[in-house]
């Protein structure tokens, strides 16, 4: 019932829920396919469980700095530190604020990358007229007893990519 209550408020096709926001994150990456040698560029201003996703699929976590005004992701930074190994770029909301999404998908585009949104702090938060987590190819939400809307522990993926839906989901 979470599933498609939450999928629906937020305006997706599907949501599936798990452990933790860090294991949304986890799912996420390894979903996405993501692994050995590949480099996902995110920021140093964040939860552990953050980094730990991406070191649990073994991919290598590339920390860029954060932007000094709003404390979110730099774009240019990251855009100086994508390389040939980069493959996703996992921007942070930090406390309910929208990173620089616009840019970060014109990275994506321009680059052929993938972007996951942690927005493990930033239920419902709309940015440019849309949720945060529904911007990018995924997005993940912790549902821990500190985050507006807490279970206790818990965590959720939303998305429109039904196949990569069912890849978390499995």
């Amino acid at each position: 019932t979470f599933e498609k209550k939450y999928a629906e408020m937020i305006g997706v096709k599907q949501c599936v829920a798990v452990g933790s926001g860090t294991q949304a994150l986890h799912t996420a990456v390894e979903a996405l396919g993501l692994g050995p040698g590949d480099e996902i560029i995110t920021s140093p201003y964040t939860d552990p469980g953050t980094i730990a996703s991406i070191l649990s699929a073994r991919a290598l976590p590339v920390l860029a700095d954060i932007d000094r005004f709003s404390f979110q992701l730099d774009p240019d930074d990251v855009e100086r530190r994508i390389n040939q190994n980069t493959k996703a770029i996992m921007p942070v909301h930090m406390s309910g604020l929208p990173a620089h999404m616009e840019r970060f998908m014109e990275m994506a585009k321009k680059y052929n990358l993938l972007v996951i949104e942690d927005a493990c702090q930033a239920h419902f938060t709309k940015y440019q007229g849309k949720f945060l987590g529904t911007i990018a190819n995924v997005g993940c939400f912790s549902h821990q007893a500190s985050k507006v809307l807490a279970c206790g522990e818990g965590g959720s993926i939303i998305s429109n990519d039904e196949e990569l839906m069912d890849r978390c989901y499995t």
